[in-house]
């Protein structure tokens, strides 16, 4: 008897310290409670009737793109250099030594500046000489015409036969041819010496040289001095093989180069190339740019946007908001009255990699789907979580 009324305790001890656990630590009356919480979360009452509502229907989230009227601009991504459009290679016309070299590699020369000059004195010599038969012949054709005047008089009165004056009239012609000869060789020798000396044909930047003071030269020394218009540079950029259809002559870019990040240089497609580079298997092409500031520097590392399409005031959404069907194009706008998505179906233009003009279906302000397109259908409850809007 004793021994069952000790087992019959210990078992109530062990109920009551079970019990005592789940009540304390186990939360086992606040878990009855959340539960109630939860289900009034999900039904409201209306306090005055008591009478409960349909619960709330959160919908599937997705981000949406806010329709708006932009520039739209294709643009294909390049990069490349900054070359010299034009690079003149300058020699002198006779041979001499040199004797004066204004300028070094890389410094900017004015058209019409000194570049450099050979020694001269021989063709000072030549001028100078000219110059003193010039003088001689203009004393003797000022003597014969005083001469050729005397006979005239002689001839008028009976003095002299026609025969004589002719002769003396023959001679002051000789005079002055002398006169007009030794103007030419004036003018000659002038020539001469302005060959002597070697000017900048225009604006422009000294790039290799291959002279120096003291050097004999002629003008078969190979490339004496080069200079480089500055005026107009070219930046040379490679296309990838796939975008070589893209091209063609005339068409605008933006150029980039490091040291002014934030200054586009517009440019041209001046020059395609008929074959695709054996070294970097990409095609070179020639983007004509104005250097009428003189700040784009041959070597200059280039970045290039071409420009394949550019159109004002279009409508565009991003491609992964566009549905294909088999003879339509659709796209999800978003009721806001009722958050719930409505196929629409659109007419599309032009279609970048990322872009597709809409030509007509949309208008400025409705919100259009563009993630989980493909789980949406007409009337499907969405839940916006994010508004893009494409920057003007």
């Amino acid at each position: 008897m004793r021994k069952s009324t000790f087992i019959f305790i210990a078992v109530l001890i062990i109920i009551i310290g079970i019990v005592w656990w789940g009540i304390e630590k186990g939360n086992w009356l606040n878990k009855d409670k959340q539960q109630e919480d939860e289900i009034r979360r999900e039904m409201s009452f209306d306090n005055d009737r008591d009478v409960p509502r349909t619960p709330i229907k959160r919908g599937l989230s997705i981000k949406v793109y806010k329709i708006s009227r932009a520039t739209f601009e294709d643009v294909l991504p390049t990069m490349g250099s900054i070359k010299a459009l034009i690079t003149t290679k300058l020699n002198f016309e006779v041979a001499g030594l040199v004797e004066l070299i204004n300028f070094r590699e890389g410094d900017v020369v004015k058209e019409g500046q000194l570049i450099s000059r050979l020694k001269q004195k021989e063709a000072l010599l030549k001028i100078d000489y000219n110059r003193a038969k010039l003088k001689s012949a203009m004393v003797s054709l000022s003597q014969s015409e005083k001469k050729v005047k005397l006979h005239q008089q002689l001839f008028e009165i009976g003095a002299i036969n026609r025969l004589k004056l002719s002769e003396v009239e023959a001679e002051s012609g000789t005079a002055k041819h002398q006169v007009e000869a030794a103007e030419v060789e004036i003018e000659s020798a002038k020539q001469e010496l302005k060959k002597t000396e070697m000017y900048a044909p225009t604006d422009c930047i000294i790039g290799e040289r291959n002279i120096e003071v003291g050097e004999l030269v002629s003008p078969y020394t190979p490339k004496a001095i080069q200079v480089v218009d500055l005026n107009t540079v070219f930046a040379e950029i490679g296309v990838v093989e796939r975008d070589v259809t893209k091209l063609k002559i005339g068409q605008l870019a933006r150029v980039y180069v490091d040291a002014y990040p934030d200054l586009p240089f517009d440019g041209i497609i001046d020059n395609i190339y008929p074959a695709l580079s054996d070294k970097t298997r990409t095609l070179p092409v020639e983007i004509k740019i104005d250097n009428s500031r003189r700040i784009l520097m041959p070597g200059m590392f280039t970045r290039a946007d071409i420009i394949l399409f550019e159109k004002p005031g279009v409508i565009s959404i991003p491609r992964i908001a566009l549905k294909k069907l088999q003879e339509a194009s659709m796209v999800y706008v978003i009721d806001e009255a009722s958050n719930s998505a409505q196929e629409r179906l659109v007419e599309t233009g032009y279609e970048s990699t990322d872009y597709v003009e809409i030509v007509r279906g949309l208008k400025e302000g409705d919100l259009v789907a563009i993630s989980n397109v493909e789980q949406l259908t007409s009337g499907t409850p969405v839940q916006i979580t994010e508004i893009q809007v494409r920057e003007m």
